[in-house]
C-alpha cells in the first residue's frame, strides 16, 4: 500500500512506529488503554488525504477500544473500533474546505462528519453521506 512505512505484519511496528511520512501510531492511540489497531488500507487514504490537502493536520481520535468507544458514542459497532475511522481537529475555515473538496474528490471516505472543531471521517459502515455534529 503505497504510502505506508511500517510493516502491517511486523506488530511492533504497526503499533508503535511511524505508519506513513506524516503519521505516527502514537497518534491514533485509543486514551482507554494506548493501543492502536488501524488499518493499513484507512492510514494510507489518510496519508493521500494529508499529501493532498498541503497542509499537516492533528488526529483527535483514531482507534477505540471497545470498552471506551462504549463509554462516548451511541454506536457500537463504530468504524473507530475496526480502525477505519479518525476525528481530524479543524479550526480554520479555509482548511476546512480544502480538507473537505481533498475528502470528497477522494471517494475512498464514505462517512463525513462535521462539527465546530473537528471533521469525522470513515469508511462507512452502515450508513454513507454527510452529518453534523449538533450540541
Amino acid at each position: 500500500m503505497l504510502g505506508l512505512i511500517a510493516d502491517y505484519n511486523d506488530q511492533e511496528a504497526w503499533l508503535y512506529g511511524q505508519l506513513t511520512k506524516n503519521f505516527h501510531a502514537k497518534e491514533f492511540n485509543c486514551p482507554c488503554c494506548e493501543m492502536s489497531i488501524m488499518n493499513p488500507r484507512f492510514i494510507s487514504e489518510l496519508q493521500k488525504l494529508r499529501k493532498n490537502c498541503g497542509f499537516p493536520f492533528l488526529i483527535n481520535s483514531g482507534y477505540r477500544c471497545e470498552t471506551y468507544n462504549t463509554k462516548i458514542s451511541k454506536n457500537t459497532v463504530g468504524q473507530h473500533v475496526e480502525g477505519k475511522a479518525a476525528d481530524i481537529k479543524m479550526l480554520d475555515r479555509n482548511q476546512r474546505f480544502i480538507l473537505l473538496r481533498n475528502i470528497f474528490n477522494m471517494g475512498y471516505f464514505k462517512d463525513v462528519a462535521i462539527s465546530a472543531t473537528f471533521i469525522h471521517i470513515g469508511t462507512g459502515n452502515r450508513l454513507y453521506g454527510v452529518g453534523v455534529y449538533r450540541k
